[in-house]
């Protein structure tokens, strides 16, 4: 009878005949996620430039400035990102790529190709997720549906296709946690250095998110993995635990050596007021000033009042919009989606149990991150927009516990069948006497 089993590794690798299987699955999840991401894009442009429907509304802007940039440079000019608005420093990374694209092809400037590049990029995303559910030793099928979920989801499909800054944000994410999983089974130099590079491209791009995945992966680094042929953890041993608090204290000495922590300190010492005022009033403004603002009048600003509204800023994050909460177009066409996600978190569910007795360490470095994340974004939030938007970095990286509970669900499913085909062939079979 089939069972639910991981991928078999050795020694926290995948075995070779596994490694041949994943580079087909890989390439054909990289395509199909291209070409979505693609068409989206491009049809998204024309809707933005010949409608009234504004998808592209920042994009456009990350477009003209990036142009600027890459005119420039092939200028001779090397300093033009410096000029870039200072209430806007977060999206450099978004304007600097898209004028490295720009300057590759000499200044050309045609955006539907450079939404098909951007596009390219991106779509390397589902990859590492399929990856990292295999790295938390998901089985293939759930690791594969993980991968075509994050694919051809609408979310990720619009907000990674069309020079939305969340698509470098999701692809630094993927690529760290993906990372990080690999050092917990042992060093890696190749990891480590992805693993440094890309926080740093997450800081950049959002720098608290980063703060959050920093302090869960040092906590997962501090884990030690390592499981036999058939997936089943082994007796953790001294070289192994000095092996990872090495690896620990050469990624905190690394990140201290580029002053992350440093440039973590600073956005919250220019300004006289407490965190919890600034996050307040950032959500305030969303309320307010967004067309689809939600609890305008909720107070976050003290520790109680953040403890008393994180339950309640966290159901809007995880959920809104609601069935019931029609209103624009853009956020009428994400009420499906929205609601196919709510009816798989108690899969997620599932998939967290079902993973941690697998791989406990690279279950709980997920959820760390994945919990600061949605304690941070329920104190932010203050519309569906945003709500939407930032969500997508949750559900990257519970997709591959999503799609593991609805593996084991099916599994469960297919048992009962089985037992009750096998109860009604065992029955005796009455006989009529003369």
């Amino acid at each position: 009878m089939r069972t639910l089993r991981g991928p078999r590794v050795a020694g926290g690798r995948i075995l070779a005949g596994s490694r041949e299987r994943k580079l087909p699955v890989a390439r054909r999840i990289f395509v199909w996620a291209f070409l979505a991401r693609a068409v989206v894009g491009i049809m998204a442009y024309l809707l933005t430039v010949y409608t009234s429907v504004p998808f592209l509304e920042d994009a456009l802007w990350y477009e003209e400035e990036g142009y600027s940039v890459a005119q420039e440079w092939l200028s001779g000019r090397w300093g033009a990102l410096d000029t870039v608005p200072h209430g806007v420093q977060m999206a450099k990374p978004v304007i600097a790529t898209i004028a490295v694209l720009y300057y590759i092809t000499g200044g050309i400037r045609a955006l539907p190709l450079l939404l098909v590049a951007y596009g390219a990029i991106t779509a390397i995303i589902p990859v590492y997720v399929y990856w990292i559910g295999t790295e938390l030793g998901a089985p293939e099928r759930a690791a594969k549906g993980a991968g075509w979920l994050i694919a051809l989801s609408p979310a990720f499909v619009l907000f990674s296709g069309s020079l939305h800054k969340e698509g470098l944000i999701l692809l630094s994410l993927s690529v760290a946690v993906y990372h990080a999983l690999r050092l917990q089974s042992r060093w890696r130099p190749r990891s480590f250095i992805t693993l440094v590079l890309s926080l740093l491209v997450l800081f950049a791009l959002r720098y608290y998110i980063a703060i959050v995945v920093c302090g869960a992966v040092a906590l997962g680094l501090v884990a030690v993995r390592r499981a036999n042929r058939r997936g089943v953890s082994m007796r953790i041993t001294m070289p192994m635990l000095m092996r990872q608090g090495a690896i620990v204290a050469a990624f905190v000495g690394l990140m201290g050596t580029v002053g992350f922590q440093e440039s973590a300190d600073r956005p919250l010492e220019e300004s006289p007021q407490g965190l919890l005022v600034q996050v307040d009033e950032y959500r305030r403004g969303l309320a307010v000033y967004g067309q689809s603002g939600y609890l305008p009048e909720a107070d976050a600003s003290t520790p109680q009042g953040a403890a008393e509204f994180a339950p309640v800023g966290l159901v809007y994050f995880l959920a809104a919009p609601f069935p019931w909460q029609t209103g624009s177009l853009r956020q009428n066409l994400v009420i499906p989606e929205t609601v196919f996600w709510v009816l798989l978190y108690p899969l997620v569910g599932v998939g967290v149990a079902r993973s941690f007795r697998v791989n406990r360490p690279g279950t709980v470095m997920l959820m760390a991150a994945t919990g600061g994340m949605c304690i941070v974004y329920a104190l932010m939030s203050g519309n569906i927009g945003i709500a939407y938007r930032m969500r997508t970095q949750v559900w990257l990286l519970w997709a591959p516990f999503a799609a593991w509970g609805w593996e084991a669900w099916r599994e469960r499913r297919r048992r009962g069948s089985e037992g009750r085909l096998a109860g009604r062939r065992s029955r005796p079979v009455a006989t009529r006497t003369s």
